[in-house]
């Protein structure tokens, strides 16, 4: 038995108000997706582009991070540091238990 049939037969514009209404909450927990460009050939160990992504794009993203002024080491460097501050900021959270 449909509960909205019955009650909309008895209610007049229930229809209109139930279109009206907002539905359940829905859960909408995804995996972010990867935005990496390139993965590891399995035959060569070698970096190549990922398929279906295209040449214009991955010289687009090599710009961007040729004018960001940021060397790879300085990239590694900012990994360790943030890692070091979380576990201070962890530390500092703990203190009292």
């Amino acid at each position: 038995m449909r509960l909205n049939g019955i009650v909309g037969a008895e209610i007049p514009y229930y229809k209109m108000m139930n279109k009206a209404m907002p539905g359940p909450a829905k859960d909408t927990k995804r995996k972010p997706k990867n935005g990496r460009l390139t993965e590891i050939d399995q035959k060569t160990n070698k970096p190549r582009l990922k398929s279906g992504v295209p040449i214009s794009r991955a010289v687009e993203v090599l710009y961007m991070f040729e004018n960001a002024d940021v060397l790879p080491y300085q990239i590694e460097e900012m990994k360790v540091t943030i890692s070091n501050l979380q576990t201070r900021v962890k530390k500092l959270e703990d203190w009292q238990e």
